[in-house]
């Protein structure tokens, strides 16, 4: 249910901007930016290193749309939604519904750099579901993250991104001491992360 009210408010967002009056809409320094992109990520799941690539052959991979609105040339709101199904070791598959804030920490030449803190949900079907020992569930998700927007032509930039998720709810099946028997429990939370390039294109604004 919080999966589809998520998504439903992403994609519903820039047309309910769009469909005021624009000087309402969007201020003299505003500015109502969407685009698309294409990320993979280290799930922290069944991965030997948590860093971006201790697992390139298996990481999750897949595309993502977000919303950025700009109140101010340095600093706005951005919603994100992605959904990596593919290439994850048996299966395994991570989705996101995020918003937040962003803020440009600098601008080089025509290159600008954002930070950002975006919160909301993470889904995970970890290798092998619904085999005994697998789990399929969603959590709540904190990720800070890094973004880099460079003009390409007219209304379009590149965009590219870094996020570091932290699930800190998030308990994995337990596993058992091969000696004792005595369940293993794995309750440390779950922290994916990678990187995203794509488009942005501006609808509204300078």
């Amino acid at each position: 249910m919080f999966k589809s009210i998520g998504l439903l408010t992403l994609l519903l967002l820039p047309a309910t901007l769009v469909a005021q009056n624009p000087r309402s809409a969007i201020g003299g320094e505003s500015s109502l930016w969407a685009g698309v992109d294409f990320a993979t990520y280290n799930p922290d799941y069944d991965c030997a290193g948590s860093y971006p690539f201790s697992c390139f052959d298996s990481q999750v991979r897949g595309p993502g749309a977000f919303v950025d609105f700009n109140v101010h040339p340095k600093w706005g709101a951005e919603g994100e939604a992605r959904w990596m199904d593919w290439n994850g070791h048996e299966n395994q598959k991570i989705s996101n519904y995020l918003a937040g804030g962003r803020y440009r920490v600098v601008r080089f030449d025509r290159l600008d750099v954002w930070t950002k803190f975006l919160v909301g949900g993470g889904w995970i079907t970890t290798p092998g579901y619904p085999d005994a020992g697998s789990l399929k569930g969603s959590y709540l998700a904190y990720v800070p993250g890094v973004e880099f927007e460079y003009p390409l032509v007219h209304r379009f930039k590149l965009h590219g991104a870094y996020e570091y998720e932290i699930w800190p709810s998030f308990a994995g099946p337990p596993t058992y001491n091969s000696t004792t028997g005595a369940p293993v429990y794995h309750n440390n939370g779950l922290t994916p992360s990678g990187f995203s390039l794509g488009v942005t294109y501006r609808f509204l604004g300078q």
